[in-house]
């Protein structure tokens, strides 16, 4: 494989990130959502802010379906890759890290009508896993070289312990949030599905690592 065919296969691999069969959870957390609406019933009425988020998550699906399936910005070239991948990682991290939030929001769908709390928990959730993603960024940058092409012991170290910090906290939230009937563990189940989503964009890091290797090597010939 020359030059030319590591950096299409990188730029192919970055697009179809593989996350769309994790995404298509989503229809069976939606189902799930519509199961506690209708029969398990939710306590006052859900708020706005859940139902745009909602809407939002199932425009987030379309976007990664539609760019996997090469609809949607599969043009790159040597003069637009840049703004591709950097496209290619917007859809793939927001459609990516929503799926473990969209798990575990599970919990504030059902509160989110009955208790002025679970807006707060909900922020806290959506932090953890934003810390955790940004975590994995810094993992993967010692570990590939995606920023600088040089790799960094203290960087992996203090990535993992980014990584570690927030699943740790959001099962210790798990484990103090007010629940009438083990809704707490939608909070756990998201936490497997962060660690799923991890090995997959650690997946793309590589790739990018890689892509930028070989353009310092060799120019980029797309």
């Amino acid at each position: 494989m020359d030059n030319k065919e590591i950096q299409i296969n990188c730029m192919e691999t970055i697009r179809n990130s593989y996350l769309i069969g994790f995404a298509l959870v989503n229809f069976i957390i939606f189902g799930f959502y519509m199961f506690i609406y209708f029969v398990a019933g939710v306590k006052g009425q859900i708020p706005m802010y859940m139902w745009v988020y909602l809407l939002a998550s199932l425009l987030l699906w379309l976007l990664l379906y539609l760019q996997e399936k090469g609809v949607i910005l599969n043009d790159y070239n040597k003069n637009n890759y840049k703004k591709r991948l950097i496209s290619y990682y917007l859809i793939n991290l927001l459609a990516g890290y929503n799926i473990p939030f969209l798990v575990s929001s599970a919990y504030v769908f059902y509160f989110s009508g009955s208790r002025a709390d679970a807006f707060t928990y909900w922020l806290i959730i959506a932090g953890l896993i934003v810390l955790s993603a940004i975590g994995l960024f810094i993992f993967c940058d010692g570990e590939f070289g995606v920023i600088n092409g040089e790799v960094s012991t203290i960087k992996k170290w203090m990535g993992l312990v980014m990584i570690l910090i927030p699943a740790i906290s959001l099962f210790y939230l798990s484990m103090i949030v007010p629940v009438d009937s083990e809704e707490n563990r939608t909070i756990w189940v998201g936490i497997i599905f962060l660690f799923c989503i991890h090995v997959l964009v650690a997946r793309s890091y590589f790739y990018l690592g890689l892509l930028r290797s070989v353009i310092k090597e060799s120019d980029i010939q797309l």
